[in-house]
């Protein structure tokens, strides 16, 4: 198969989508946006490279734990117009109905958003956050809650925040549909470019991936690119060295 020649028509105008929603986030048009989907389909990559071309203010990416207090202080230091928080895969805070209650007034439709801590003054005091602020902001969350993961708690808070937001979704949980992205960001997006790869060496690859798509640990572009760093490694043996590190016994 030729995987550079397949139909991307698809995955093209939902990444579009996404990149004039971050383009307009960063002109103050959007306030907020909700990136879901299944692993694997690029949604944090594809985030990073938009904010990198359109973002000409301060934006900050939070990956893994959070504190609530953390959270207020971030939205306080992007408060601005254009400025964007991005929180991606944030659980910590969508577990509590408090980090539910800070991103819905971050993420509100109402013409002033006023974020506010309704806490022991003293701690903000220490670090210079005021007990309320108005934001004008812009906020990207980026989830995989309804995609295998995810509590029923999770949903039920993210089904709150997409009332109020503009929500993309990319992709499904399907191998196929996974393995369609990983073709377009292979080919359409370079997302190897720093392996130095051949076109044979990339087409090799997706056809360890598409083989074994159905009996790796988890398949997504980090398969991608661990396949990409195994093959500079050792060109000769690396399939055996993929099957044992990333395909089920």
């Amino acid at each position: 198969m030729k995987y550079d020649d397949l139909d991307f028509s698809e995955i093209e105008k939902r990444y579009a989508s996404l990149e004039k929603y971050i383009q307009q986030m960063n002109a103050g048009n959007v306030r907020s946006l909700i990136i879901n989907g299944p692993p694997g389909v690029g949604k944090t990559y594809s985030v990073s490279s938009f904010l990198k071309k359109y973002s000409n203010k301060q934006s900050k990416a939070i990956t893994g734990h959070m504190t609530l207090l953390s959270l207020y202080g971030e939205l306080y230091r992007h408060k601005g117009q254009g400025q964007i928080l991005v929180l991606d895969d944030i659980d910590s805070v969508m577990d509590s109905v408090q980090g539910l209650n800070l991103l819905k007034a971050a993420m509100d439709t109402t013409k002033q958003r006023v974020i506010s801590w309704e806490s022991t003054s003293a701690i903000l005091d220490r670090l210079s956050l005021p007990t309320n602020f108005s934001f004008d902001g812009g906020v990207i969350l980026i989830t995989n809650t309804g995609f295998g993961s995810g509590k029923k708690k999770h949903i039920e808070h993210l089904n709150a925040l997409k009332d109020r937001s503009y929500c993309l979704s990319l992709g499904d949980k399907n191998q196929e549909t996974i393995f369609k992205y990983i073709c377009y960001v292979t080919f359409d997006k370079d997302i190897l470019g720093q392996y130095k790869l051949t076109d044979a060496m990339k087409s090799e690859i997706l056809e360890f991936l598409e083989e074994h798509m159905y009996s790796m640990h988890n398949l997504s572009i980090r398969s991608l690119v661990k396949c990409a760093e195994l093959i500079n490694i050792d060109h000769e043996n690396w399939k055996d060295l993929a099957i044992d590190g990333l395909v089920k016994p």
